[in-house]
């Protein structure tokens, strides 16, 4: 099994958020939790990122667009716990403790069987009140939830993950000041129709282009924003100007 004092070196190396996020997930996969997302609970000052669900994850991509779909993210009680929990808190005990409607029964019950078993949250506490959470789960289940080293493992990871994701962050900001990032019209377009909620099919339509093209298009204005998915992609764009909605 992966030791903490391991993963504290890897991380500590790690040039990327995306680099990072993979000695992550293989750090909590050695716990038994395979599915990690990753959200910023509230606006992020120190690091100039608003609040976003899922800015990083490892979920099934139809789970998070049923999910986003459903508008979930209103009801999630697990969302909700992070505003309140003083540390990490195990999913089936906190519906155990509150009263759940029927919405976020269904949720519950819906996010089991998508693979998300066994789940636990953790609330992350950073600067200037500011507040970003996991949520981690199993597909397989039978992780041991009773085991408290296994627990404060988890925990201690994910605080060490946090930690070195605003250090990160607080890079990129440095280095956005004394390089400013450029996308073409044809980048700065696309992602304009991303923001409007508008699918790589639905876009190639209406800008006359193939499926494939605006692809490109959208990977290489990630790949200028240092962006590992189109929402954190168009979220960059926005604060710097890049887009207008």
């Amino acid at each position: 099994m992966l030791s903490i004092e391991t993963f504290i070196e890897q991380s500590n190396r790690a040039a990327t958020v995306e680099e990072l996020f993979e000695h992550y997930k293989k750090a909590m996969m050695a716990l038994g939790f395979d599915q990690i997302i990753f959200s910023l609970m509230t606006n992020h000052a120190s690091i100039e990122r608003p609040a976003g669900h899922g800015i990083i994850a490892n979920y099934s991509e139809s789970w998070m667009k049923y999910y986003q779909e459903k508008k979930y993210e209103d009801f999630d009680p697990v969302r909700r716990h992070m505003f309140a929990a003083p540390g990490l808190f195990v999913w089936d005990e906190l519906l155990e403790r509150v009263t759940a409607t029927k919405t976020q029964k269904t949720l519950m019950n819906e996010g089991r069987d998508a693979g998300l078993n066994d789940g636990i949250g953790i609330p992350l506490y950073g600067p200037r009140g500011a507040l970003a959470g996991v949520g981690a789960a199993s597909s397989a289940g039978g992780v041991e939830l009773g085991d408290k080293m296994l627990l404060s493992k988890s925990y201690l990871l994910s605080l060490q993950f946090y930690a070195v994701f605003l250090s990160l962050e607080a890079q990129r900001l440095k280095n956005l000041a004394q390089e400013p990032i450029s996308l073409t019209d044809r980048e700065q377009e696309v992602l304009k129709w991303c923001a409007r909620g508008k699918s790589k099919p639905e876009i190639a339509d209406i800008l006359g282009l193939s499926e494939n093209t605006v692809h490109t298009y959208v990977k290489d204005s990630l790949r200028k924003l240092e962006a590992n998915n189109v929402t954190l992609g168009v979220l960059r764009a926005l604060q710097m100007g890049l887009i207008q909605i």
